[in-house]
């Protein structure tokens, strides 16, 4: 009888070991963020849930786990933290073998015996824990709803497409509309925004276009145009497509997240998406484009050239790159029935990218000249005929300005080493010296300064500063006393000789008789469209230190060198919104030369989602001026201006006037980075967004590039959304006065 009792508890534990321990391999899962990361069996155990990741990857690329990972149940919410990777320290990295793959074992606390369904961390959505479950195969069919809401608004173009690039029709400042749906979307997969960088690249204003993404996958956005253009979108900044519009025109796109997936796997270059289907008036002409692609540029072995080639033998070497791309042009042209304004724009692509390499090679070079002096390849001169590929360029065909390389190939154009020339300074026909010295000045108001001042001022005498941070770092020496008096003498002495100057003094066009020369003999170039966008391009920093009277001569002076009309409208505009005919307002944006008595000019935000985010980041601070720095860790830029800014933020902590706000968003700033670089930086005041709400605030103030700085007032209304930091110490009085 013992031992019947015996087999049967026995029997009874087995049993029960044995129903305690589930497995599940290949779970299905609803929806997932990565192609990298698959679960490929989970245990589920009285101790502890195991969950076996296997990664495909790059061969040699790394993968980690870090300590906040968890699983959650679908139906309470409930997580469960992890608590080891079973042989690796989290944030460890795992090194892909040279087969890419890869299994890891995460083990988590036992989950409640109700839980069917779980998701993994932020990345894979719905896994389920049934034993007999089928794999879910997501639809690949474009839902009848959203087949009929693409129809509808392709319907509503009205317009024919430009029949060419030379149409009179090419400028037109018409909205493009876009519309489109992701195939397996979800609201899980964090984003419910795309964005576009747009910007005006005969004015330089920026103008991204946040493209709304709805929670059924549907997605739209109406998009300013000044000319037709093939630009870029992205999703999750990583994911990018190319697409052609055009004004008053409406591009439908059907995009597939499988493909998100794979160019999430596949990250050592830029991933071409294949399965997108366009649909409307401009659907053949974006099928062209698509189907071409450039040889790929190795940019690891371009910067080792630069070192090793003279411009000539480097020229030599991409004029073969060159002819490779035509012959494979030629090829796709002649095995492929393309529309004219296709082949037109892939000849000039072709041609922007070859100039912009050649131009970046010289400016490159330049560069690493300065820290290797001994190196004699980059001592060998720069020959004029070196620039000739300019003259094979249609500097005078308005096609050029539809492509995305265009705004690069101009910027590396107008900042090349022969055309940045400029006349030499004249002495001024004023007498600027002050009607008082500064230590008289002192003496007549009771400043009393320390021995230590009269020092630094005997060392300035004697070792003029050279630069505004040598002026910074010695501004920190001086006493309070000093510092309060000096800016006291500025404003009572020197700034009004300062702008009696600027009122008399016009701005000068012998610049551009010296570029033009340049241009003539040295590029061997004859007049062109390009040239006169450079001169519009420079119009607003040209005119930004002037005053009213002086920036109207001087545009009409120039606007009649400038052919286009267009062009000739755009630089009317620039002027105009500085300097109004109508008024002698003016907004705080460095132009502090002239200080009359004027009313302050604010610009109210519009109402709309993205002045919802930046209003509630700013209302705790509603009472204080508030000087706004968008930035990332990832930017140098940034980084260094936050730290040039340290003590200054240090010595007016606590003002009751104004004060700093920082803005970054959670992908171009990775928390620990983050959270380590504003420790050491002591910021306060520090924002970072998702994605999604920092795409909101890129439209809002108009920015594609960072650091960017605005200026908010007392009652959250823009004073200046393009402010100079730098210039922060000799502005910050007058803003501070002007919008008290």
């Amino acid at each position: 009888m013992k031992k019947i009792t015996f087999i049967f508890l026995l029997t009874l534990l087995l049993g029960f070991s044995i129903n305690a321990q589930k497995t599940i391999k290949n779970p299905s899962f609803e929806v997932t963020i990565s192609g990298i990361t698959h679960i490929s069996k989970i245990e589920l155990n009285i101790n502890d849930t195991r969950i076996y990741i296997h990664s495909t990857f790059l061969p040699k690329w790394w993968v980690n786990f870090e300590k906040d990972l968890f699983i959650k149940d679908c139906e309470t919410g409930k997580k469960y933290t992890i608590k080891e990777v079973e042989g690796v320290a989290f944030g460890e990295r795992i090194f892909m073998p040279e087969s890419g793959e890869k299994t890891n074992v995460l083990i988590f606390p036992p989950l409640d015996t109700n839980v069917k369904k779980i998701d993994y961390s932020d990345q894979i959505f719905g896994i389920s824990l049934l034993k007999k479950n089928k794999r879910l195969v997501k639809t690949k069919e474009v839902p009848e709803s959203v087949s009929k809401w693409l129809g509808e608004e392709l319907a509503k173009v009205t317009a024919p497409p430009v029949k060419d690039f030379n149409a009179s029709q090419f400028f037109n400042k018409s909205a493009a509309r876009l519309v489109g749906y992701i195939k397996g979307y979800d609201p899980r997969l964090g984003f419910e925004t795309g964005i576009m960088y747009m910007g005006n690249d005969i004015t330089r204003e920026d103008y991204p276009v946040v493209i709304q993404v709805h929670p059924d996958g549907r997605f739209e956005a109406d998009i300013p145009l000044t000319n037709p253009i093939y630009s870029r979108m992205s999703f999750k900044r990583s994911m990018t497509f190319n697409l052609y519009l055009e004004p008053q025109q409406t591009l439908a796109m059907i995009i597939d997240w499988e493909e998100f997936l794979i160019a999430d796997k596949f990250r050592n270059k830029r991933h071409k998406f294949k399965n997108v289907i366009f649909k409307g008036p401009l659907a053949r002409i974006n099928e062209d484009l698509s189907g071409f692609e450039l040889k790929e540029i190795n940019y690891k072995a371009f910067n080792k050239k630069i070192k090793k080639l003279s411009p000539e033998a480097f020229k030599k070497e991409k004029l073969g790159d060159l002819k490779e791309n035509k012959d494979n042009l030629t090829a796709y042209l002649s095995n492929n029935t393309i529309t004219p304004k296709a082949a037109v724009l892939l000849k000039n692509n072709m041609l922007l990218e070859h100039a912009t390499q050649l131009f970046d090679f010289i400016r490159k070079r330049d560069y690493e000249a300065r820290k290797d002096t001994i190196n004699d390849i980059l001592k060998t001169p720069v020959a004029n005929d070196y620039y000739d590929f300019l003259q094979d360029m249609p500097l005078n065909n308005q096609s050029l300005l539809v492509l995305d390389k265009f705004g690069t190939f101009v910027n590396r154009f107008e900042f090349s080493k022969p055309i940045l020339i400029y006349p030499k300074r004249k002495k001024s026909a004023l007498n600027l010296k002050p009607e008082k010295t500064l230590l008289e000045y002192f003496k007549e108001a009771g400043i009393i300064i320390s021995e230590k001042d009269k020092e630094l001022i005997e060392l300035q005498k004697k070792n003029p500063l050279k630069s505004a941070k040598e002026y910074n770092e010695q501004r920190k020496l001086f006493s309070d006393a000093y510092k309060n008096g000096s800016k006291a003498y500025s404003k009572k002495y020197v700034q009004p000789l300062m702008d009696a100057q600027s009122k008399v003094e016009k701005i000068s066009m012998e610049k551009w008789r010296l570029r033009d020369s340049v241009v003539t003999n040295i590029f061997k170039l004859e007049k062109n469209l390009v040239y006169d966008m450079v001169k519009i391009r420079a119009l607003d920093f040209d005119i930004k230190r002037s005053n009213s009277k002086s920036a109207h001569e001087y545009w009409e002076t120039l606007k009649n060198e400038i052919v286009h009309p267009f062009l000739k409208e755009e630089g009317d505009r620039v002027v105009n919104k500085k300097f109004p005919m109508i008024s002698t307002q003016k907004n705080i944006d460095g132009n502090m030369n002239t200080r009359e008595n004027i009313q302050a000019i604010t610009t109210k935000l519009p109402e709309g989602r993205a002045t919802d985010v930046f209003r509630k980041i700013i209302e705790p601070f509603k009472g204080k001026i508030l000087f706004v720095d968008f930035w990332a860790t990832s930017c140098a830029p940034c980084v260094g201006g936050i730290k040039r800014m340290k003590d200054t933020r240090k010595e007016y902590e606590g003002n009751k006037d104004f004060d700093f706000i920082f803005i970054t968003d959670e992908r171009s700033s990775t928390i620990g980075k983050y959270t380590k670089f504003v420790e050491e930086q002591e910021l306060k005041n520090t924002y970072r967004l998702s994605l999604d709400d920092y795409n909101y605030l890129r439209q809002l103030f108009k920015f594609n590039g960072i650091p960017k700085y605005v200026v908010i007032d007392k009652n959250g209304d823009v004073i200046n959304d393009n402010f100079s930091m730098y210039l922060f110490d000799y502005l910050l009085d007058g803003i501070l006065e002007k919008y008290k």
